[in-house]
């Protein structure tokens, strides 16, 4: 187990020596930057936009009680980013597992592949969309917004169950997406990629003469995918999977803002084929998940006296999950499905000088919670009461504190009666303007979902209702520093400790047959480092490096966590500032597997050219991944009986092109 007390020096030390180079007198924040695109906007001024995921109030990243990290609108599009996935991996201390049908999120240590909830939890715009069945929020083309239309993803490190609630367990991801006016116009986009790949999409966007804003979109991706070359059966037998790696996406969104109203309404569907032929079933044999979520959401803002403010926001959620799976030679087919309703008031009062109080509550109503297969037809519902409150008070002008909760009240159709707790109190000290020191401590939950607690088929996988909420204390040190007004420098120590860990344990390993239990908590601790830089001739870099330590309950390294985690970006502009390069670097250390054996560390390069105006109204991009065609492979679930490890994509072409209707 690492100690904490080993990074302090060492964040100390960085910031310390730094200080030296800050300008002594920073400028003061100009509202009036925000109308310029985000890369004519210095570092330090753009820390100061408006996050909400930390705290649910619109405050300064710089003020938050969390470590905060953003990828902005011009970030994804230098980089040629596709789904929401590729986004998260090039961000601090994350890192994805994909077994050729799902990509799974994990960080500081815990990431276990086929773990469907992530237990980070991910927002669109303010509401979340981790669906009600298996609480996952899906990162591939099934990515419920397309990487065009997002202005930028926020992610907030660390329990966020204060202010969240259920399932805000390691962090937050909040995806807000752009406005209308940032289209202004017309945009018909274009793609071919290697494996069959076809993308295109259509986006609109306006500011009307009312002052409404109006955003839509339509786009459709497609891909043959590639014959894998896969072990067929727990011996190691190599086989041959073929047409057996196809997907198809489909996705529509629409968003309208007028004045203190905003309506938003997202709706996706993916079809993929899986080679891999988990659970047992028949290797090189029909098999395919079909996912469909839809999010429409409501919110209402407005300013009740001079000294309270209100937002309502009302939200409706509805995901179904269909698959296909050949099992000697018969066809098994399973279907769920999941709807939710929800309403959140919230209020932020400033009654008081130097004091910022926000409260609320929350209702939601899973009326909908639906599992068929051949040996299980679930039908349940379940309901949540959540009140919250936080108060932020600013001593002076070096001293905040952050002091909040949030209680809640489950009860579902079986009349089990869940409460919760869960506090946090943060203390943010300023000793130079440049520089902001937090220490938090926090407490978070994760109820079981409806599949944790039961799904059967009665095979292999059994039920289990007796299953407890997980829990989790978080202990963080956050230093944040300006060495200038375009540099910023971000170190994070860390230290977590899980309760009742939801883990799907054999029964009998000879018979191939587990549960979920709530088996022993574990640890992780770790540092992280992330250094951001803009010069004035437009050339970026990100550059960020994750050291952690993560055990079970048992004192054992967790499953798929490396030890090390480095991350890259690096873009300029080129050809009289007509043409952008840009260049990603990832590189994870060795690893755990699900039978104990070892994967091997490895490292991964991106290379992506850009130009805006190769021709008048077209856009151009043309990206390389995987770009020095590394052999590698991720971690199998433990699904997947018969593979250890799950091969990954070799060097991969794609050209885009964009026209704009101005």
């Amino acid at each position: 187990m690492l100690r904490l007390t080993r990074y302090i020096p060492m964040l100390f030390l960085a910031v310390s020596a730094s200080q030296a180079w800050a300008d002594a007198s920073p400028l003061s924040f100009d509202s009036g930057l925000t109308a310029l695109p985000l890369t004519q906007i210095p570092l330090e001024e753009l820390v100061k936009m408006d996050v909400q995921s930390a705290s649910k109030i619109a405050g300064q990243i710089s003020a938050a009680p969390s470590a905060v990290s953003i990828i902005t609108a011009d970030d994804i599009k230098a980089n040629g980013y596709h789904t929401l996935a590729e986004i998260l991996e090039s961000m601090r201390g994350l890192y994805i597992t994909n077994d050729r049908a799902y990509s799974f999120l994990g960080g500081r240590g815990f990431g276990r592949p086929g773990d469907f909830t992530g237990r980070i939890m991910l927002l669109l715009d303010g509401t979340q969309i981790n669906n009600n069945i298996y609480s996952s929020g899906n990162l591939e083309y099934v990515g419920i917004i397309d990487p065009s239309l997002i202005e930028r993803v926020e992610y907030v490190s660390g329990p966020g169950s204060a202010i969240y609630g259920n399932n805000a367990f390691f962090g937050i991801i909040n995806v807000i997406t752009k406005q209308g006016h940032d289209i202004n116009g017309l945009q018909v986009v274009g793609e071919v990629a290697s494996y069959g790949g076809r993308d295109a999409k259509i986006n609109y966007g306006k500011r009307l003469e009312n002052g409404a804003k109006v955003l839509l979109s339509a786009s459709g991706f497609n891909s043959d995918g590639q014959n894998l070359t896969l072990s067929q059966d727990a011996s190691g037998n190599v086989g041959r999977a073929l047409n057996l790696d196809e997907q198809q996406s489909r996705r529509l969104f629409g968003k309208v803002e007028w004045e203190n109203w905003f309506a938003e309404l997202a709706y996706s569907t993916r079809k993929k084929d899986i080679p891999t032929a988990p659970y047992g079933a028949d290797f090189n044999a029909p098999y395919n998940y079909e996912d469909t979520m839809f999010s429409a959401s409501l919110k209402h803002d407005r300013w009740i006296s001079p000294a309270l403010q209100m937002s309502l926001h009302g939200y409706y959620g509805h995901f179904e999950y269909q698959g296909l799976a050949t099992f000697s030679s018969i066809a098994f087919k399973e279907r769920s499905v999941g709807q939710w309703l929800g309403l959140n008031a919230q209020f932020v009062g400033n009654w008081f000088k130097g004091q910022r109080i926000l409260f609320g509550s929350e209702v939601r109503y899973d009326f909908d919670q639906r599992i068929k297969t051949s040996a299980l037809d679930l039908d349940t519902y379940e309901s949540t009461l959540g009140l919250y409150a936080q108060d932020e008070i600013k001593l002076n002008q070096q001293w905040l504190i952050n002091l909040g909760a949030r209680f809640d009240v489950n009860q579902n159709e079986f009349n089990n009666n869940v409460q919760r707790l869960s506090p946090r109190l943060a203390l943010t000290y300023k000793p130079f303007d440049t520089t902001n020191i937090k220490l938090s401590w926090s407490q978070a939950y994760r109820r079981p979902n409806p599949f944790e607690k039961h799904y059967t088929d009665n095979l292999t996988l059994f039920s289990n209702a007796e299953l407890k909420p997980e829990r989790v204390r978080a202990t963080e040190l956050v230093i944040e520093h300006h060495l200038d007004r375009d540099t910023r420098l971000l170190g994070a120590l860390y230290y977590y400790q899980t309760d009742n860990v939801i883990f799907q344990k054999d029964l009998d390993a000879s018979a191939g047959t587990s549960q979920f239990n709530n088996v022993r908590g574990g640890a992780a601790d770790g540092a992280e480092v992330e250094l951001e830089k803009h010069w004035d001739n437009d050339v970026r870099l990100r550059t960020s490096v994750a050291i952690q330590s993560a055990e079970d309950g048992d004192g054992r390294w967790q499953i798929n966590a490396p030890r090390r985690i480095g991350k890259l970006n690096f873009s300029a502009p080129f050809f009289k500032r007509a043409w952008r390069v840009a260049y990603e670097m990832q590189a994870y250390s060795e690893r755990k597997t699900e039978r104990g054996t070892m994967l091997g560390g490895f490292s991964l390069a991106n290379l992506t050219l850009s130009a805006d105006d190769l021709l008048p109204n077209l856009s151009a991009a043309v990206g390389v991944r995987n770009l020095f065609d590394r052999d590698y492979a991720h971690v199998a679930p433990s699904s997947n009986d018969k593979q250890i490890l799950i091969p990954q994509d070799g060097r991969s072409y794609w050209l885009r092109m964009t026209y704009e209707f101005k």
